[in-house]
């Protein structure tokens, strides 16, 4: 076989990979937890189990961040509400693989160090039962009802 027609073979199949690879991923819309429209917008907070800081309740708020021109992440924003104070922490890294979704949990701010982890499924359109984690909350249990298709009032 000529070595032309060998490199030429394997320029087909790699990029037959790439563009496959892209199709099966969905490309950008399986970044993050689906189609934009599918999580952006405002959820309440409905607290199964309040972790070691008693969580009572509090709000999730879903947006795609620009994190530099050019580049757009989904993120979210955890305001959870406890009996002394009400603790902030950043949703980050979403990912989703069926009905599960997953987020890393950043403190201070989106380039915080990582302080937890964000586990749950989507139930049904706009409703998610979640596991949070983080060192300070401990293990808190709820579920997220979306009541606002956009992320700000």
């Amino acid at each position: 076989m000529k070595r032309s027609t060998y490199c030429l073979g394997l320029l087909v199949l790699l990029l037959s990979l790439a563009v496959a690879g892209t199709a099966l991923a969905g490309g950008k819309a399986k970044e993050g937890w689906g189609s934009n429209g599918s999580f952006i917008g405002r959820y309440h907070v409905k607290v199964l189990s309040g972790g070691s800081a008693g969580v009572r309740g509090g709000e999730l708020t879903m947006f795609i961040q620009e994190e530099f021109p050019g580049s757009e992440e989904p993120a979210g924003i955890l305001k959870l509400r406890t009996k002394t104070n009400n603790d902030v922490v950043y949703l980050k890294e979403l990912k989703r693989r069926g009905q599960a979704r997953t987020a890393i949990v950043k403190g201070g701010s989106f380039l915080g160090p990582t302080i937890g982890s964000f586990k749950g499924t989507m139930v049904k359109a706009g409703k998610l039962r979640a596991t949070v984690t983080t060192r300070g909350l401990g293990t808190v249990k709820a579920v997220f009802t979306r009541y606002s298709k956009k992320p700000t009032p």
